[in-house]
């Protein structure tokens, strides 16, 4: 049994092939395929089944896999001991991360991490909360940060979450709508205005009762639905529709502070959505990345106490 081999089916578990494993390890398939086989006739047993897909862990396989990454993961754990103090941390993480967050306090923490940790490297990817925990569950990002309304307490016993900051839901309107002449706003006034929405009808199904509690049967006149923060500031610019934002992102774009562009909370609404940082459990979480997460929590602290908050 070679610590080699534990790594090899640790990875064919997550993506089902031995050439992507092989293209992922820089090693060539043959000699994969060989260490596997080695391995199987060691131990008496089949570890993997071919398919349509690709390969799958047979039940034993399965039960095998999770002992080889407790072991690949102690075996990471007696590095970071041997590293004394914080200058010889070190590590290469990827990122999946929330737009609002890359484009707010994502800067701020590369910039502080490099000078604490200059031996950290990192590969910062933007998506949305969807695709960034589809990343972190494939093993395709250490880290996903991700939004979440704060009462939607999504549990996943394959992800440990870590919560970096809230922040308010506002409606951007131009300021030739009619809802420029309202003193406050509450969603009855909203339900008429045409609206950009960033999630599907779905979603929004789903979403709605948690941000709008027993207004949710108010329903929002959704014109166009579009992930895009561009798109959206477009369609807002041109008074084509009104559209919510969290405060991190109004914050971090001079677009809302244009005097055409009015910001105001919805009164009724739930005023916060919450944003985690997610990693694997079964996965090892190295030094580099904890550094990672306590600076970020450091900067969103610090972002927190100097935000603009809109009056109502």
């Amino acid at each position: 049994m070679r610590f080699e081999q534990f790594l090899y089916i640790t990875e064919i578990a997550k993506n089902g092939s031995i050439s992507a494993t092989a293209e992922r390890l820089y090693i060539s398939s043959p000699g994969i395929s060989l260490a596997i086989s080695s391995l199987e006739e060691e131990l008496g047993m089949k570890i993997f089944e071919r398919s349509r897909t690709g390969l799958i862990p047979t039940e034993t396989g399965k039960r095998l896999i999770i002992k080889a990454q407790e072991i690949l993961n102690c075996v990471e754990e007696l590095k970071q001991e041997a590293k004394s103090d914080s200058s010889q941390v070190t590590g290469y993480i990827t990122i999946s991360t929330n737009p609002a967050m890359n484009r707010s306090i994502i800067p701020k923490t590369v910039a502080e991490l490099k000078i604490k940790f200059p031996g950290i490297s990192l590969e910062i990817k933007e998506s949305t909360t969807s695709q960034a925990r589809k990343d972190v569950l494939n093993g395709d990002s250490d880290i996903g940060l991700i939004c979440n309304p704060s009462t939607l307490l999504e549990e996943n016993q394959l992800i440990t979450k870590t919560h970096i900051i809230d922040s308010k839901m506002l409606i951007c309107f131009n300021k030739d709508s009619e809802l420029a002449k309202k003193d406050s706003l509450s969603l009855e006034d909203l339900h008429q205005h045409p609206l950009i929405a960033t999630i599907n009808n779905y979603d929004r199904k789903k979403l709605f009762p948690l941000v709008f509690g027993e207004n949710s049967k108010l329903m929002l006149n959704v014109q166009v639905q579009s992930q895009n923060i561009e798109t959206r500031k477009h369609f807002i610019a041109q008074g084509l529709a009104m559209g919510f934002e969290c405060l991190l992102t109004i914050n971090s774009d001079c677009f809302y502070r244009r005097e055409d562009i009015i910001v105001k909370p919805v009164l009724g609404m739930n005023p916060n959505f919450s944003y985690y940082g997610i990693h694997l459990k079964s996965k090892f979480f190295s030094d580099a990345s904890k550094a990672f997460l306590k600076e970020l929590q450091l900067q969103a602290n610090y972002l927190m106490n100097h935000l603009h908050q809109p009056s109502i």
